[in-house]
Parts: structure tokens; C-alpha cells; sequence
């Protein structure tokens, strides 16, 4: 079908097969069809079909490269059949010549086509002539990259036609050229194409732009001018170009206005490139211009692209005066704030920390004179935005939102009244946002997208850290400006009688303080910890002194915690890290040291060399460790202050040699120690007792500073030597010598040291003392502990009482461990010289308190170890004695009971009875009369103390003729009111007076020094005080003190019930067998078996009570009243039988045991015996 009538002359050289054909096809009879002008075009459409396949053949290429004139010739004709051709046909020639150009590959074949198309440009008298040849170049162009320089290098005069060629007025000739140039421009193409061209397309561009109607026209304009941006010389020529009032931004303007949605997008991705360039004079022309408007209403939209392209614009406006001087950011912080709410709904995070940006500038450069909100509804929306930021998970979003909320905090942006409790519901989301981040807070750092620097005043990098800072610096500015201002503040009206409640800027004022202490101080803490952030340390400085104005107290107590941590080394050592905001450091630093100096020593001016030393304070520590001597004197005198208050606060900035070196070098690079300010010899004595402890006292005996410390702690008042510390306590332990000279002293300061630092407010505070553990092996140092026993007569009343109180503690907790018998009787020995010092002491001022104080710990240490009396106990006992005799004794109930368990504790402890201490008291006649008031004395523990005392002189009495023949004094004693002292609440009355009843009735109220009132009323016994009902009340008395948990009030009425009934039973029989079938007496009996616990004491106890029982006659009858009871004491004796391991114990067990089955009735003996023997049997 594709042969011509000369075929037959072609012979097969260019005869191909191929697949979809039987018969092989000529490519020369192909070439003949598309050439013979007189065949219509419909014809040659097969022809061209399958001149397509044959290009696909590889062996006809082939054939071509080696007759590169077929190829040439075949190109020609394919682009006359263009020019000629309609539009869909010349489509299908375009096809096949491209295709044969790909395959071919040939810069021959590219040539020739090239010159044979600029050949017919130049011969073609119309313009409109070329428009084949225009889009033919194009496809060229586009599909094959290399041509663009071709033609910039080698064919510029194509180009200069194809400029030309703009002017015609066919749109489609001007898409199609517009085109061309689009893919013209490639590549570094500013180096390539003629600078007359650029220009000349520039000056093009914007015409076509302001004339275009035709959308595919302005779609390749918007095209060709992204391209023509991308030159900053053809930026500058665009932007400055004005045509007969025609400029570039006048031309997008259409477009931005324009209801197109892609040439507005374009237009705006435009202004966002050329504005992108941070030309200061781009910038001040789109502000001077009215594009911007239209700009802020394409804010409304939906489009993320159009969006960000508006964005991207804006961002790079607001760093600009001229935007805020035009007032751009008033009447566009509503659409931002539209878009921003839009983005957020949509979580388009990356718009939004734009959007967020955006908002920080305004915020941040709006001038103070123009008002950014209008109204309050606006306001509202921009904090709850903001809010809805910094709720974000996004770490970038929730950063931008932060840098917002500083910005928007500001007097003039807060529109009145102040809502300040929306500030404080964004701010408590902000910090528990932070304080929930699992990521390290010190690296949470955030880079501007762009990777530059958007202004001089802005930085790359930022710390989340940083910002809550700077909020918070906001608050208390806002706060500042506020005070004075009624108006800026709310607060609920309240009548005249109701309490007043605090005003909203008063609670905002706690709110921040509070969050600034417990939230933001804490969170840099950590961050200056673990990151490289030297500006945050200054950072948070500035804000510790606005919080430092707010609040003295609060701040003060801060940043003296914050020392302990590190904070004030922390903040030396990186002085020389960074000279940004130096200034401002100098400020905390010279207000730290005012604070420092105030808290410790108040009393003294503040010194004038510190502020000339912060100025030359610029190397670390341990630098100026070693070049002391050579520093000034303003720098040397400030790095040992520093260095004390380091110490003074537990931060430990250095070793303890190092700082021991510090003291000794201070001292030597003195030009004369004896002129040493009171403040600096305060801080040397620290300082070397500090070191001395941390090196535990291992030091060179060299010390120029040892010297001077122990002269001035001899010499001169601990007032202006002493500062407070634990180190102080350390010191005395280790260095004999002072714990020698001054260790009382010392020891009495550190104890009023507590005291003043309130740090015994609660019940346990000697627990939570720093050095509780460390005292304990301090007590077994014999010199340390009668060094710190002497602070019991110390002649502050608090000082004693609290040296009293932790004796006490360490007395109870020492008993069990090694070391307690040399320890108590250290302090026994000790505190029996104290009693004798302070009674033979002249001033008698703080007597009782320091007898108090002794004899309490004294009496500890009888408890605990018993001994028996001797010689300096008797002295002793001479002076209490002498005491007890003074009229002033009852104003002194406290320490009148002490001094009387005292002389009773002699009493017990004596050999015999007939031993020193019973004679002396019986030849004090005072005494003795002394003791005859007291047991009628208004307080019971007095009383009873007494009464137990005549007990023993009772009994002394009767069984010493010594006594009797050397008596010369009565002692009147009354029983009554019997009752009242048996239901006494003082457990020591109840005790006195039943001993001194069990002594009364084992002696038959028979005594040469006591005599008894109210006698003669009993006939049975004339010398008993008591009548049968008394007697009866007393006996159902002791039944309940039987089984009274108490174990001595049990043990003592024990003992007086077996001497009652002993006595009833030889005087007065009718009440003797009366008392003994008391039915109580069953259930004490049950009760006090059942009540006994494992305790030895408490099971001798019972014993006794079952002895005396089983003994009587009469008695036996208590144990058989019934079977119950008699179960229960024999289950009792079997298990004491089977666990008791006390051989005593165990032998009275068995005695009773013996005695128990002589009484039990015959028929529950068998039973009682089985009971008994099943205890025995050992558990499987």
C-alpha cells in the first residue's frame, strides 16, 4: 500500500520487515509519499504511521547514521509537512520527527534542522508563519535538554526572533513562544543566554502579564517569570521595571484578585520567592504597594499551598518597619488569626509554627502607640490559639506557640482588664507540658527552617528552657507595669463585713512566684545539667531578680537552696564560656552577695571591694586556687567570700587540701594578720574547719592559718568567729586540742545554731539532723562527749534544753550496742560533777534549769546501768538533800520529783539498809520535815515520790536500833483521803501510797518516826488509821490494780495485798475470811493469768500471786470455784512449764504445779494431769 510506481528502481537497500507487516516495507517509496505535494494529506497519514515503526527498527537506524544525508533530507520533509499541514497531522509529524531525532542522536542532524528552521525564520514575512516552527522548538527543546545552550550559544539570533515574535498579538503564538523560553531557561541558564534576551523577556513578561486574558497564555507566563526569579539581577530588573505605570507587582495583583485558583497560587508562590530574598528594597516596595491587602484576603481559603505561599510572604514582610509604620499588622491579625485557627483544626503543623512565627513578630514589633487588638473578642481568639499551640504534641508547634505567649504578654497588647486568668490557665499548660516531655530538656533545641538568620537581633538556635524564662520575665514585667494601675485588675465586689479577697493581679502575683520556684527553677537546673546552653544560666539569673523584687523571703531561701546545688560554682566556672549578657550577670552576682552577706552576717556593713571584684572575677575555681597571691585585693577578698559561702551552702567546689591551701595562702599574702576584718577571720575559721573535717584532721604541721584560727576561737567572741555548720561539730571531734580549749564553746554555738535555724520545730528533728549518725561515733570519744555535756549548763536556757534533748536520744539508742557502758558511765561521771559545780555555783539565776537538764540525764544513766552508791554519790546526795530543804522547793514540782527519784534511786542501789545513805537522811531532821510537807503536796507525783521514800525510812526505823535510839523527830503521816489517792492520776501517787501501805501493814503501823492521824478507831488493832470499810475499799482497789497493764503498779499491789491480808489475818479474822471469798476476787485472779505476757517480770509477777494463794487455806477456794478457772490456771502453769527457760522460773512453776494438783478436786485431777503432760510432749 506504502510503495510508489518507482519501487521497482529502489531496489532493496532501504527495504525493512517488520513485525505487523508480511510484505517489507520502502523506506524510499515512504519518503517519495510524503514528499509529492499533489498527494492530499489523508494519504500520507499511513505513510507517517509506518515511517514510526521503521524508526523503531534498529538496523534502519543504522542505515541512517551512515547516510547521515537521508536523515537530514527526512527531517526537512517532516517540517514542511508541519508548516503545511492541519494542526492534527502536523501533530503526527512532530511525533515522528522527534522520535527520529532521539533515536538518531546525531549533533549532524541537529545542525542541519536547526539551521534549516532559522533559514524559514528569517524568509517568513509573517510572523504567525513561524508558529509551527515555534512549537516544534519547543517539543525540541523540552525533550531534549542539551538544545537549550545550543540555542543561547549558537542561535541567538533564533532567540532575538522569538522575543520579537511576543509582540504579535495571537495569544497562542505567545503561549507557544512563552513556552519555549520555559524550557529555554534550564539549568544554569544565566550564564547561557544572552543578557539582552533576559532583559528583553523581563520587560516582555510583565506586558504579556497586564494584556493576557487567555488562561493557558498567563499559566506559561507564571511559568517563564518562576524561572526568570531564580536570577537576582532579573529580580532586581522585574521589581524596578515600570512601563508606563505597568510594574510587576501590579500584574500579579490581577492575578491575586483573579477567581482563578492556580494563577492565584502562582502569583503568590511568586511574591513569596522574590520577598524570600531578604531585599530590604523588595520588601519596602510590596509594603508601599496595595498587594499586601489582597494578600491578607487570600488568607481565607482552604488551599495548604496558597497558604503557605501567603505565609512564606508575610514572614518575610513583618521583620520589616515599613510593615508596621503601614499598619499592615492591625488589619491582618485577623486573617492570620483565621488561617492559624484553619490549620491547626487541619494539623498542619508546619504552617502552623509559620503561623506561629508570623504572630511572634507582630506581636514582638508592633509599636507600643498603635494598638494591635481592637477589641476583646480578637484577644480572646489569639490566647486561645495560642493555648491550643502549646497543646500541640509537635515539638516545633508547641515551641513557636511558646514564643507567642512571651510576646503577647505586654501591657499594651492586653487589652483591660487583664486576663490574667487566662494567662495562668496557658502558662500551667505550657510547664506540665514540659514537665511530661520525655526527651532531655537541654537538647530540645529548634533550628529556623530556613537555616539562617532572619534579622541581627534573632538567633538559630533555641532552647524551649529559655523561652519558659523569658515568659515568666514577661509576667513580672506585666505585673510591674500593672501594680499602680486599678483598672488593669479585677476582683468580686464584697460588702464591708466580708473578708477581702485577693484582686486577679495579686493571685496572678503567687501564681508566677510559685510556678517560677517549684516549676522553672528546677526545669533550668536539670537542663544547665545535661546541656551546653551558657546563655540559659544568665537567662535564669535575670529572672531569679525580678522574682528577687516580688519576693524577698521566698527568693532568698531559693536561691540559698540553689547554692547547695551547684548553682554559684556552676555560674564562676562558666564565666569565661560566654560575654553575652555579662552585664546582666554582674547584676545577680552583686545582689547574691548582698543576699549572702545579710543572711550571715547582718550586723556588719556590706563590703565596697565586692562589686570591683565581680568586674575582675573571670576564671574558674581552681585557677584562682592557684594564683591567690597574686590577685588584687578586691578579687582575692571576693574569691575567698565566694569560696565560704560555697562551703558555707555544701557546695564543695574544691578538695579539702585545695581549700586548706585558700586559708593558709589568704593568711600568708596578708601584710598584717592582726588587722584581719572581723568578717575575714570569720571565714578563715570556717574555712579551716571545713577542710580540717573533709581531710579528717590529716594536715601538714605547717599552717599559717592554724595559728590565727585557734588564737581568734580562744581569744575572741564566738560571735564573730562562729558560722554555723556541722563542720564546726566535725572539727571539735578531730582536733583534741580545740575540743581541749574551745570545745563547749563550739559545741554550744552549734546547738544554738539549730535553734535559731529553727530546725527543732518538729517532734523528730534530732532524727533528721545531718550529723545524727556521724554523733554516734563521735559519743565514744570520752573528750567530745563531756565537751558537749558541759553545753547542759550552757547559759542559754534553749541551748541546755536542746543539748539536753539530744543526749537523751543517743542515751536511748546507745543502751544495746557496744560501746554503751563506757559511754554511760562518761556521762555519769560527768554529769555527777555538773550537779555538784551548779550547786556550789554563786549565781543561782539558771540553777534549777541546768539541775534539770543534768539530773535528767543523770537519772537516764542509773536506769540503764545500775551501780551501787559511793562517795561522790553521797556528796551528791548532800546537795539534793540541802536543795529538797529549801523553801522555794514547791515552785519547782519538775525538778522536785527528779531530785526524789534521785535519793530513791540511792536508796535501792545501796549495799543494805544500813548503808551511808538511809542515816544521813534519818540525821537530817529538815529533810525529814521537808518530806512530811511533800506528801501532802498539790501535785500527786510529789506526793507519791514521798510517801515511797518515808516506805523506806519506815522500814529503816523498825529493823535499826541505831535509828531508834538517835530519833529525835515525828513525822506526821495522814491515809486520807484514802480514795482520792487511790484514783489519783499520777501513776507514781498510786505506787508511793500502796508501798507505804504494804510498809505500814507488814509493821503493824508500828514506826518511831512515823506517826499516823486519825488513830484509835479500829478496835482490832488501835494503832491502824484505818477503819474495817477502808480497808475493804483498799482491798477492792488492789483487785483492779492486779490487772492493770502497769507491771510495777501490778508488782507493787501484789506485794501490798499480801501484806494486808497478812495483817487481817492476825488482827481481824472475821474480815480476814471475808475479804479472801470475795467474788471479784475469781475474776482478777482469771484476768491477771490471762493478762500476763512473756515478759520475766510480769510471769514472776503472777507466780507470787499464785504462791500467796495456793498457801492459804482459805484462799484455795479462789482457784475452785470453778472448773473454767481451774482450766485456765493449769493451761497457764502448763506452758510455763513447757517455754520458761529462767531456772528460777521454771523451779517456782513446778512448786506451784506441785501445790496446784494437792488442791484441784478429785475428779478433775486426771484430766489436769493429762494437760500437763501434753505440754511436754515435743511438736512434730
Amino acid at each position: 500500500m506504502n510503495q510508489t510506481e518507482n519501487h521497482k528502481f529502489h531496489g532493496n537497500t532501504w527495504s525493512y520487515k517488520i513485525p505487523h507487516r508480511e510484505e517489507p516495507v520502502c523506506f524510499a517509496c515512504l519518503s517519495e509519499i510524503l514528499e509529492d505535494d499533489e498527494i492530499i494529506m489523508v494519504k500520507k497519514r499511513p505513510a507517517l504511521a509506518e515511517a514510526l515503526h521503521l524508526i523503531h527498527h534498529q538496523d534502519f537506524i543504522s542505515d541512517l547514521q551512515s547516510n547521515i544525508e537521508i536523515p537530514i533530507h527526512f527531517s526537512f520533509v517532516l517540517i514542511d509537512i508541519m508548516e503545511s499541514a492541519e494542526s492534527s497531522f502536523a501533530s503526527s509529524a512532530v511525533e515522528v520527527f522527534l522520535k527520529l531525532m532521539s533515536k538518531m542522536d546525531s549533533r549532524d542532524l541537529l545542525e542541519n534542522v536547526l539551521n534549516h528552521i532559522q533559514r524559514k525564520m528569517f524568509q517568513a514575512e509573517n510572523p504567525k508563519e513561524l508558529h509551527p516552527l515555534i512549537v516544534l522548538l519547543g517539543r525540541l527543546v523540552k525533550t531534549f535538554a542539551p538544545l537549550s545552550r545550543i540555542l543561547c550559544q549558537e542561535y541567538d539570533q533564533v532567540l532575538q526572533c522569538l522575543v520579537n515574535g511576543l509582540s504579535t498579538p495571537d495569544e497562542e503564538f505567545q503561549s507557544n513562544t512563552v513556552y519555549l523560553f520555559v524550557y529555554v531557561l534550564v539549568g544554569p541558564w544565566e550564564a547561557v543566554v544572552p543578557v539582552s534576551i533576559q532583559h528583553a523577556l523581563a520587560q516582555e513578561v510583565i506586558c504579556l502579564l497586564h494584556s493576557s486574558k487567555a488562561p493557558y497564555l498567563l499559566r506559561n507566563l507564571m511559568a517563564l517569570l518562576k524561572k526568570l526569579i531564580s536570577s537576582a539581577e532579573l529580580t532586581q530588573i522585574l521589581m524596578t521595571l515600570d512601563l508606563n505605570s505597568l510594574n510587576l507587582l501590579t500584574s500579579l495583583k490581577k492575578l491575586i484578585i483573579s477567581k482563578n485558583s492556580d494563577l492565584q497560587r502562582s502569583a503568590l508562590y511568586v511574591l513569596s520567592c522574590i520577598l524570600s530574598r531578604e531585599n530590604e528594597d523588595y520588601c519596602s516596595t510590596v509594603l508601599n504597594s496595595d498587594i499586601i491587602e489582597f494578600m491578607f484576603e487570600a488568607l481565607h481559603c482552604q488551599s495548604p499551598d496558597q497558604l503557605k505561599f501567603v505565609l512564606d510572604s508575610v514572614e518575610s514582610m513583618c521583620h520589616s518597619d515599613l510593615f508596621y509604620t503601614k499598619c499592615h499588622a492591625v488589619y491582618g491579625l485577623e486573617s492570620l488569626l483565621y488561617a492559624l485557627e484553619s490549620l491547626l483544626e487541619k494539623k498542619n503543623l508546619e504552617l502552623c509554627k509559620t503561623g506561629f512565627d508570623i504572630l511572634t513578630a507582630l506581636l514582638m514589633r508592633q509599636p507600643s502607640n498603635v494598638p494591635l487588638f481592637v477589641n476583646t473578642p480578637t484577644l480572646s481568639s489569639c490566647l486561645e490559639l495560642i493555648s491550643l499551640g502549646i497543646q500541640e504534641p509537635h515539638p516545633e508547634v508547641f515551641f513557636s506557640s511558646m514564643q507567642s505567649l512571651c510576646a503577647v504578654i505586654k501591657k499594651n497588647h492586653l487589652l483591660l482588664p487583664v486576663p490574667f486568668e487566662d494567662l495562668k490557665r496557658i502558662i500551667e499548660l505550657m510547664i506540665n507540658r514540659l514537665l511530661k516531655m520525655d526527651m532531655s530538656l537541654s537538647s530540645v533545641v529548634f533550628r529556623d527552617k530556613k537555616g539562617v538568620m532572619r534579622s541581627s537581633g534573632e538567633k538559630k538556635w533555641e532552647d524551649p528552657i529559655e523561652i519558659v524564662i523569658l515568659i515568666h520575665g514577661a509576667c513580672f514585667q506585666l505585673m510591674e507595669e500593672c501594680r499602680d494601675d486599678p483598672l488593669t485588675c479585677t476582683t468580686n465586689y464584697l460588702s464591708t463585713d466580708s473578708q477581702s479577697k485577693e484582686t486577679s493581679l495579686q493571685q496572678f502575683n503567687n501564681f508566677i512566684i510559685n510556678s517560677v520556684i517549684d516549676n522553672v527553677v528546677p526545669l533550668t537546673m536539670k537542663s544547665m545539667i545535661k546541656g551546653d546552653n551558657p546563655l540559659l544560666c544568665r537567662q535564669l539569673q535575670k529572672l531569679l531578680l525580678e522574682l528577687y523584687n516580688a519576693d524577698h523571703d521566698r527568693c532568698t531561701k531559693l536561691l540559698i537552696q540553689m547554692i547547695s546545688e551547684g548553682f554559684l560554682s556552676a555560674i564562676i566556672n562558666r564565666r569565661q564560656e560566654s560575654s553575652e549578657m555579662l552585664d546582666s550577670e554582674n547584676k545577680f552576682l552583686l545582689q547574691l552577695c548582698h543576699i549572702l552577706h545579710e543572711e550571715d552576717t547582718p550586723e556588719l556593713p556590706f563590703p565596697d571591694w565586692v562589686e570591683t571584684g565581680i568586674l575582675n572575677l573571670k576564671s574558674n575555681l581552681n585557677d584562682y586556687q592557684l594564683t591567690l597571691q597574686h590577685m588584687s585585693d578586691a578579687t582575692r577578698n571576693l574569691y575567698l567570700f565566694l569560696v565560704y559561702q560555697m562551703c558555707k551552702l555544701d557546695d564543695i567546689p574544691l578538695s579539702g587540701q585545695e581549700i586548706l591551701t585558700i586559708a593558709n595562702g589568704y593568711v600568708e599574702s596578708s601584710y598584717c594578720q592582726m588587722q584581719l576584718s572581723s568578717l575575714e577571720k570569720k571565714q578563715i575559721v570556717f574555712l579551716w574547719a571545713f577542710s580540717v573535717s573533709l581531710l579528717q584532721n590529716n594536715i601538714e604541721e605547717y599552717n599559717p592559718a592554724g595559728d590565727l584560727v585557734l588564737r581568734t576561737v580562744c581569744e575572741e567572741s564566738p560571735s564573730l568567729w562562729y558560722t554555723h555548720h556541722s563542720a564546726f561539730l566535725y572539727w571539735v571531734f578531730l582536733d583534741s586540742e580545740i575540743c581541749n580549749k574551745a570545745g563547749p564553746q563550739i559545741i554550744d554555738c552549734w546547738l544554738n545554731g539549730i535553734i535559731n535555724a529553727q530546725e527543732n520545730d518538729s517532734d523528730d528533728f534530732i532524727e533528721n539532723l545531718e550529723e545524727v549518725q556521724h554523733l554516734y561515733e563521735m559519743f565514744a570519744n570520752a573528750e567530745f562527749t563531756e565537751a558537749f555535756m558541759m553545753t547542759l549548763v550552757s547559759p542559754s536556757q534553749e541551748t541546755a534544753s536542746l543539748s539536753c534533748s539530744v543526749l537523751k536520744n543517743f542515751l536511748e539508742k546507745i543502751v544495746e550496742t557496744d560501746m554503751s557502758e563506757n559511754f554511760i558511765l562518761c556521762v555519769r561521771g560527768k554529769g555527777r560533777q555538773l550537779l555538784q559545780e551548779v550547786f556550789l555555783r554563786e549565781d543561782k539565776s539558771l540553777q534549777d534549769d541546768h539541775l534539770k537538764n543534768t539530773l535528767s540525764i543523770l537519772m537516764i544513766t542509773f536506769n540503764t546501768l545500775t551501780v551501787t552508791v559511793d562517795g561522790q554519790d553521797l556528796k551528791l546526795l548532800y546537795h539534793v538533800s540541802k536543795w529538797l530543804c529549801e523553801a522555794s522547793v514547791e515552785k519547782c514540782p519538775e525538778l522536785t520529783e527528779m531530785i526524789l527519784r534521785l535519793v530513791i534511786h540511792y536508796i535501792q542501789t545501796s549495799d543494805s539498809l544500813h548503808s551511808s545513805v538511809l542515816p544521813m537522811i534519818m540525821q537530817n531532821i529538815t529533810l525529814l520535815k521537808t518530806l512530811e510537807i511533800l506528801t501532802v503536796s498539790w501535785n500527786d507525783s510529789v506526793s507519791g515520790l514521798s510517801l515511797c521514800i518515808l516506805s523506806y525510812i519506815m522500814e529503816f526505823s523498825v529493823q535499826s536500833s541505831q535509828a531508834l535510839s538517835q530519833s529525835v523527830v515525828k513525822i506526821t503521816v495522814s491515809l486520807y483521803p484514802l480514795e482520792k489517792r487511790l484514783r489519783s492520776s499520777s501513776t507514781l501517787l498510786q505506787q508511793g501510797f500502796l508501798q507505804f501501805m504494804a510498809t505500814s501493814f507488814q509493821n503493824k503501823f508500828v514506826s518511831n518516826i512515823i506517826e499516823f492521824s486519825n488513830e484509835g478507831r479500829y478496835p482490832p488493832d488501835c494503832r491502824c488509821p484505818l477503819i474495817s470499810s477502808d480497808i475493804t475499799c483498799l482491798f477492792c482497789y488492789l483487785q483492779q490494780f492486779m490487772v492493770q497493764e502497769c507491771l510495777k503498779t501490778r508488782q507493787i499491789a501484789f506485794h501490798c495485798l499480801q501484806a494486808l491480808v497478812t495483817y487481817l489475818s492476825s488482827v481481824d479474822l472475821p474480815l480476814y475470811e471475808e475479804l479472801l471469798t470475795h467474788p471479784w476476787n475469781t475474776a482478777m485472779l482469771e484476768v491477771m493469768v490471762q493478762m500476763t505476757d512473756d515478759d520475766t517480770e510480769a510471769i514472776a509477777t503472777t507466780f507470787d500471786m499464785l504462791q500467796f494463794i495456793l498457801c492459804e487455806k482459805i484462799g484455795n477456794r479462789i482457784v475452785m470455784e470453778s472448773f473454767e478457772l481451774i482450766e485456765i490456771v493449769s493451761q497457764f502453769l502448763g506452758e510455763q512449764k513447757a517455754n520458761t527457760l529462767v531456772e528460777a522460773l521454771k523451779n517456782q512453776c513446778l512448786d506451784l504445779i506441785e501445790k496446784f494438783l494437792k488442791v484441784v478436786p478429785v475428779q478433775y485431777q486426771q484430766q489436769i494431769i493429762a494437760t500437763f503432760e501434753s505440754k511436754n510432749e515435743p511438736e512434730r
